[in-house]
């Protein structure tokens, strides 16, 4: 069988650069633009996990992608792609993988497209019966002054279609309507789109991957972050600071438990929930 591996790899940029140097389709060049995108360690462990089923061909999801996918012939395509920028960049690999009639791993456009923006995503929930905390969208500055009516705080703040905690730390937990102002619109200037403003949930927070489609679909093990080794005062959740700052090596930072350890009701509960 011959493979081909769709990814994106983490470039070595300044963290500093100006947003406005950015070449154009360029993600903006802020401290943590490139959060989503993999460590050559990482492309180079699921390659070497691919090769046991035949020859791996890499193709980074940059440039003539289209063309070297095409040229490529491969039978199968292995998706863990960002994409470049924008609401729907998640979406471009499979979109042209479709194209292209190339089979591929994960996730269709349509879903790429709906879940990256988590706005949409509530709406969808919340129209299929599925629970969702209570929220509003900051699409501009003019949109503001909603902060000021809502009745669900704490607020949690969010840019609406990131991944990998980018744009959502300590600071986004809020208590009043001026400061949800003046952070939502920090994080509009910042991340350039709009803001999800959703009312602070407490308690255990959980990962639920999903495998298989259709009926057919099952949940693979559950896992929980345990906050009980955060800073003293953090806000109990998985942000930027716990994934890529206080998570390392030489801090001996345990927080990922898998499977968890909850009792089996839980358990059943959160597989529910997440395959409808």
């Amino acid at each position: 069988m011959r493979l081909g591996l769709a990814y994106n790899q983490r470039p070595d940029v300044p963290a500093n650069r100006n947003r406005d140097s950015s070449s154009p389709g360029e993600p903006p060049s802020i401290t943590d633009a490139y959060a989503e995108w993999d460590e050559p360690s990482t492309i180079a462990a699921v390659e070497g996990a691919l090769s046991v089923f035949g020859d791996v061909v890499r193709l980074e999801a940059v440039g003539d992608f289209a063309s070297r996918l095409a040229g490529a012939r491969v039978d199968l395509l292995f998706n863990i792609a960002e994409g470049w920028g924008g609401p729907s960049r998640e979406a471009h690999v499979p979109a042209i993988a479709e194209f292209l009639g190339v089979p591929y791993t994960a996730s269709d456009p349509l879903t790429l497209t709906l879940a990256l923006h988590k706005g949409r995503t509530k709406e969808v929930l919340a129209q299929r019966g599925i629970p969702t905390a209570p929220f509003l969208i900051i699409e501009s500055a003019a949109d503001l002054k909603r902060l000021k009516r809502s009745r669900n705080y704490p607020l949690f703040l969010k840019p609406a279609w990131e991944g990998s905690s980018k744009g959502i730390c300590q600071a986004n937990r809020v208590e009043t309507p001026a400061a949800a102002m003046e952070r939502a619109r920090e994080l509009l200037d910042t991340y350039k789109q709009p803001v999800l403003a959703e009312s602070y949930l407490p308690g255990q927070e959980f990962t639920v991957a999903i495998f298989g489609n259709g009926a057919e679909a099952t949940c693979l093990p559950i896992i929980r972050y345990k906050f009980d080794g955060l800073p003293d005062g953090a806000v109990p959740m998985m942000g930027y600071e716990a994934k890529w700052t206080w998570d390392v090596p030489e801090a001996a930072f345990d927080i990922l438990e898998c499977p968890a350890a909850v009792p089996a009701e839980l358990a059943d509960r959160i597989g529910e929930v997440a395959l409808k």
